[in-house]
């Protein structure tokens, strides 16, 4: 008997000191980024994606369009908020008809079960009447906030002497509507709501660091404060140039006092993510870099001075499948960094458009270890 004992030890001492070049869980002994990587994708993940069905690592609706989503953990459960708009609105949709709906699930990588929509494309009343897209969530002195953007087109409406606009208005003032987009937050006490919208405006262009449009919201909270990176366009370029900048308010509503330097300007950037390492003791910010084939990863000590990270692209818009081949997806945005308690990235999602499907995709994170 005491020699079989013996051996079982023998036997689970080995087990466990098996090597493995892959560390899935928070890494205390980490120094930075430079061995982040991302597990394959499996062929039936594509096959879901392109065939609109939902299931792990796949988020989609066969009814609607679906861009980027923000999950936060709550109580056990996976709260994803993201865009929906239905197809009979095409593409253009986003900018007009576009609700903010509510999933859970019971890990990170979903699947994702509908539950209901928080925030909706018409609403009564309020600055927003129009439009909920690009949802960013975080959890702030026991709440959720829930940072969107939405259309200022009280004005607009106004001068046009109409309650509510047609889709043939809609479609006939698609540059006016783009300049009309603002920053909102609506804050709920549990995932589900209510969530209370704010009554003003949280961003507005200020034609001072940028002009015309406030969008794309993230928001960390950290030591008291709300940090958030947005998008706007820049003042030196007559035509369209997206820049992002940094800012922080000690309220969620705001007022947020943006820093004059953008966070990059070599390029254009939007839909940033940001949080922070406990481990590594600095803000970390990936975006979607306008025109290129990466997504760039940027850190921070204070949260207000950035720098592209020394590993730079954080991930290449493609996906390596675990069968060899390679994903090249029409566009790859809107990335989303899930972290752990100690802040920590588990799970990139990314909104995915190919073959006229819209969606988003999970892509679990591993930290690899060095071997030499």
């Amino acid at each position: 008997m005491l020699k079989q004992i013996i051996i079982l030890l023998s036997i689970i001492t080995i087990g466990s000191c098996k090597p493995s070049n892959v560390v899935s869980k928070a890494n205390s002994d980490l120094e930075n980024y430079k061995n982040l990587d991302f597990t394959p994708l499996s062929p039936e993940v594509v096959d879901n994606f392109n065939n609109t069905t939902k299931v792990a690592q796949v988020l989609v609706d066969p009814g609607y369009y679906v861009w980027g989503l923000s999950v936060v953990l709550w109580k056990g459960k996976y709260h994803a908020y993201y865009s929906r708009w239905n197809k009979k609105y095409e593409h253009k949709g986003w900018m007009t008809n576009c609700e903010i709906a509510h999933a859970i699930s019971d890990t990170p990588e979903g699947p994702f079960k509908f539950v209901n929509v928080v925030l909706k494309d018409k609403k009564v009343g309020g600055w927003d009447i129009n439009n909920s897209h690009n949802p960013y969530a975080t959890i702030a002195e026991g709440k959720i906030c829930l940072y969107y953007i939405a259309n200022d087109i009280n004005p607009l409406l106004k001068k046009d002497n109409i309650k509510f606009p047609s889709e043939k208005w809609f479609n006939d003032n698609r540059q006016p509507i783009r300049e009309s987009q603002r920053i909102g937050v609506a804050i709920a006490n549990n995932p589900d709501g209510p969530f209370i919208r704010s009554e003003k405006v949280v961003v507005e262009p200020d034609n001072i660091k940028f002009r015309k449009i406030a969008v794309n919201p993230a928001v960390i909270y950290r030591n008291n404060q709300y940090y958030m990176v947005m998008k706007g366009d820049d003042l030196q370029h007559k035509e369209p140039f997206r820049i992002q900048l940094i800012g922080n308010s000690n309220k969620p509503e705001g007022p947020f006092n943006f820093k004059e330097k953008p966070v990059y300007a070599e390029a254009q950037t939007e839909d940033a993510c940001i949080w922070f390492d406990q481990v590594l003791n600095k803000y970390y910010m990936v975006c979607h870099v306008m025109g290129k084939s990466e997504l760039a990863l940027f850190n921070s000590i204070n949260g207000f001075d950035w720098q592209p990270d020394e590993r730079r692209v954080f991930m290449k818009k493609e996906f390596v499948l675990s069968d060899g081949t390679l994903w090249k997806p029409k566009r790859v945005e809107r990335p989303f960094v899930l972290t752990n308690e100690k802040g920590q990235p588990i799970m990139l999602y990314v909104a995915v458009y190919d073959k006229n499907v819209n969606g988003n995709i999970a892509i679990p994170i591993v930290f690899k270890s060095d071997t030499k």
